[in-house]
């Protein structure tokens, strides 16, 4: 019984190269160094000034995450919220300009 607990809670968790193979898929993100130095170039909008646009698409929601991250095309800022009814919602930001791109 125990082993099929256990079974069930790694199968809902997905396995670790399960994961990895997500994360792959994603885009790389810059380091908060690296965003700095972008953001003090003018390449990009500041974080805050990219939330502000977040948070007008996306109301009365907590940010869990937020990374600048390298798009083939552009940098983008990838945001992830808790909306207060319990979804998570991924936000994409056009870096340079702020402008919200996708809502998920």
């Amino acid at each position: 019984m125990r082993r099929a607990l256990i079974g069930t809670i790694l199968a809902a968790l997905g396995s670790p190269s399960a994961r990895a193979a997500d994360r792959a898929a994603e885009p790389p993100c810059l380091s908060p160094g690296d965003t700095v130095e972008v953001v003090a170039a003018h390449e990009v909008v500041a974080p805050s000034e990219a939330l502000v646009h977040v948070r007008r698409a996306v109301p009365d929601s907590e940010i869990l995450r937020a990374s600048l991250c390298r798009e083939p095309d552009a940098l983008v800022y990838r945001i992830v919220l808790l909306t207060r009814d319990g979804r998570v919602v991924r936000v994409t930001v056009d870096a340079p300009s702020g402008k919200v791109k996708t809502v998920h």
